[in-house]
Parts: structure tokens; C-alpha cells; sequence
């Protein structure tokens, strides 16, 4: 399978670089992952290092972010993300991943959420896939309605500011699920280690269908 375009097409393959936001960095033992400033000069530096642009990464990444965070702390520990993330500036644009339909969307917005979330559905192989589209901007929800069709590649909403993205700097957070069960415009990004058997089946590997 060819390289997808996720966010804007002028980035390609070589343009991308993997990032370490996992607890076994110790970058992260003394600097606060979810401070944005602290972030966004770590991701800089990752980019002047490389030479590259777009840091993508995190399938499950068992990450420090979480560890500081209460919502991922209430009842059971839940520290590993599900789905990749690609990071670029707010306002880039996002694109689907193949053809398909709106299944759902909504705007998760209280702090450490998505903020406002599309996913689609598409048909593959004869099987539904579902696609989400994490961390975009409200100006695009006024755009999407359920049954609607967006073709491959074609754009479908652009990256969300901080303040509207669930307080995070922004990024596109992308997953794929075989079943959506009952969720609509939602569905779990991080799980506990004893979860990961359940979504084993139902959350697949982005990068063996997008790299």
C-alpha cells in the first residue's frame, strides 16, 4: 500500500520522523510532557535535529503524558495510546484516509479529550473499517454531517489550536477500530495494559496501512 496523506499533501514520506513520547525517555523523567511550551521546543529541537518536519509516533506508546494527567489516573491506570499521532502547526489541513462515509462526530471537549472528533466508515475488503480523526478544529464540524461521502486524500477538516483540541499542542490524532460497538463520534485512544487483549482485534496498526 502506498503512502497516505493524512494531513497536507505538500509533506511527504521523507518529511516524517518518528518521536519518543514513551515513559522510557528520560527526557521526559525531568521535563513536564504536557506543558506545550516544553513541547513544542522539544519538538523543534527533534526537527532541527532531523531535518524533517512532521514527528508522528505513538502506537502503543506507553506514554508519561498520561501519568500526569487525572483523567487517565481515575480507577484504573490507563497509559497506552491506540491510535499515531502526527504533529504540525494548527490550521494544517487533514485528509481521509480512503473513501467513506461520516459514521459520527462530535465535540469531546472537556480537557485531556479529543476536542471535536470525526470518524468515518469505509468499506475494505468486503469489512468495515472505522477511521478517527482526533484534535481538529470547531470551524470544521459545520461541515460534516452523518452519510455524507469524503473520496481518499480528500480534505476533511484542518488541525485544532489548544484551546479548542482538548489542551494539547496540536496534531492529528488517527486510529482505525473494525468495530464501533455503540460509540458515535468518540471511542477509547488510551487503554490499560490488561485492555490491550480486548482491543486487540478491534484496533488495528496504522502504520502497516499508512507507511
Amino acid at each position: 500500500m502506498s503512502f497516505k496523506h493524512l494531513i497536507d499533501p505538500k509533506y511527504s514520506k521523507n518529511d516524517y520522523f518518528p518521536i519518543d513520547l514513551s515513559v522510557n525517555n528520560p527526557f521526559w523523567d525531568n521535563n513536564d510532557v504536557s506543558d506545550i511550551t516544553v513541547f513544542e521546543e522539544y519538538l523543534k529541537n527533534q526537527r532541527d535535529k532531523t531535518g524533517k518536519y512532521v514527528a508522528h509516533g505513538g502506537y502503543l506508546e506507553q506514554r508519561a503524558l498520561y501519568r500526569k494527567s487525572i483523567r487517565f489516573q481515575a480507577g484504573i491506570v490507563r497509559d497506552v495510546h491506540m491510535g499515531i499521532d502526527l504533529w504540525a502547526p494548527a490550521g494544517t489541513s487533514v485528509h481521509a484516509f480512503m473513501d467513506g462515509t461520516v459514521h459520527s462526530f462530535a465535540n469531546n471537549d472537556d480537557q485531556g479529550n479529543y476536542g471535536p472528533t470525526l470518524i468515518l466508515e469505509h468499506d475494505y475488503n468486503g469489512k468495515k473499517l472505522y477511521t478517527l480523526y482526533g484534535h481538529l478544529a470547531i470551524g470544521d464540524m459545520n461541515k460534516w454531517s452523518v452519510g455524507s461521502r469524503f473520496r481518499e486524500s480528500e480534505k476533511i477538516a484542518t488541525l485544532g489550536k489548544p484551546e479548542e483540541n482538548g489542551g494539547y499542542s496540536p496534531h492529528l490524532h488517527f486510529q482505525i477500530m473494525t468495530d464501533m460497538g455503540k460509540y458515535k463520534g468518540d471511542f477509547p485512544g488510551v487503554a490499560a495494559q490488561v485492555e490491550l487483549q480486548h482491543y486487540e482485534s478491534i484496533i488495528l496498526d496504522p502504520n502497516t496501512l499508512i507507511f
